[in-house]
This record gives C-alpha cells, sequence and structure tokens, in this order.
C-alpha cells in the first residue's frame, strides 16, 4: 500500500556487504511477513516454510548486486514478485506431482487454491505490516511497566474501550489514555529507527 514505509537503503547496503546484524535486523521483520504471505497462497505450513528459505536464499544471494535506484521500483516490491513467484511455482509443481500420482483428492484440493493476482501487492503489505507490528512491539514492550503495556494491549490489540480496561486494571481512565497513547508513540518511533519514509 502507499502509505508504507520503505526498506530504508543504509540496511540494504549492510545486507549487500553481509552484515550478521543487518541480516538478523532484515529476519525480524520480513522472514514472518513472507512466511504468513506463502501461507494465504494456500501452502501447507511445510511448504510455506520452505518458500520463506528459497525466498530468503535468493535475497541473500542477489543484494549485493541490488540497485538502489528508486526508479527502478522499491525492495519490498522485488521481494513480493520473488515471493509470489516461488509460490506460484510450489503450487504449479505440488499439481503436477499429484496429477501424476492419479491423487484426484490431491488434484481438486489444488484446483481450489486461488490463482495469484499479477502485481497484487496488498496480502504480502498486510503481512508486511503485522510483521513489522509485531517487530517493533517486542521491541519496546520492555521500555515500559506492566500496567501500562497492558492498558495498550487490551485497548488496541484486544479492542477493549478504555472503561472496560480502567476498570479491570482499576486505574483511572485518564491513565489508560496516556499509556496507549505513549506505547504508539514508541512503537512508531522505533517503526522511523528501522525504516525511512519515502519522500
Amino acid at each position: 500500500m502507499h502509505d508504507l514505509p520503505q526498506t530504508r537503503q543504509s540496511l540494504l547496503l549492510a545486507l549487500g556487504q553481509r552484515s550478521d546484524d543487518a541480516w538478523t535486523e532484515f529476519l525480524e521483520v520480513y522472514e514472518n511477513a513472507l512466511f504468513r504471505y506463502c501461507r494465504s497462497k494456500g501452502l501447507q505450513d511445510a511448504d510455506a516454510r520452505d518458500v520463506t528459505q528459497e525466498v530468503l536464499s535468493a535475497v541473500h544471494k542477489r543484494i549485493p548486486s541490488w540497485d538502489l535506484d528508486e526508479s527502478r521500483g522499491s525492495f519490498r516490491a522485488w521481494l513480493f514478485r520473488v515471493a509470489r513467484n516461488i509460490s506460484v511455482d510450489e503450487i504449479q509443481r505440488r499439481s503436477k506431482s499429484a496429477v501424476a500420482s492419479g491423487d484426484t483428492q490431491v488434484a481438486k484440493m489444488l484446483s481450489q487454491i486461488p490463482e495469484v493476482p499479477e502485481g497484487s501487492q496488498v496480502e504480502f503489505d498486510e503481512e508486511y505490516r503485522r510483521s513489522l507490528l509485531d517487530w517493533a512491539s517486542r521491541q519496546v514492550k520492555g521500555d515500559f511497566r506492566e500496567t501500562t503495556w497492558r492498558c495498550f494491549r487490551m485497548t488496541a490489540i484486544d479492542g477493549m474501550s478504555a472503561e472496560q480496561v480502567a476498570s479491570a486494571l482499576n486505574v483511572p481512565i485518564g491513565s489508560v489514555y496516556t499509556a496507549k497513547c505513549r506505547v504508539v508513540a514508541r512503537i512508531r518511533s522505533k517503526i522511523r529507527e528501522l525504516e525511512e519514509f519515502s519522500s
């Protein structure tokens, strides 16, 4: 989606220079997004993990020669295309294998897997956004007292009203709003540390 931040160039450069720290940071944000995207395409757990590893292997191989020129497209768009193509290849491989073995149950199940539309990056972006939020939340959780974190979690994640949270935790309602705002601001700050927004 157009409002998602772009992967910062310094991370891509560090990946190209084979930095272990950069690779760890990259995996923390992207690996789960890739895996969930593959699962959303109909791949079973083990197959989705295999495809995720193939995509990560492709990134590792190609990143030293990655062209940082934004006019050629974003890194995440390229990553999405790689993930989509490898997923489609895996689905087709499974389909051919099922047909060759004569297993009509498997062939029928595979025929019901929705086609991956060309250029549709919405699902991948959603998985990326979810992974980014998960990563940033893990990074900042230790910065807050337990009650502050619970106020945030119960309102922002669990969908409870501020009144319900205040009653459940026996805190003033103003404290609930303040806690949520503080944690959200810190999560946004952590995401900005990871990525630069496009101009």
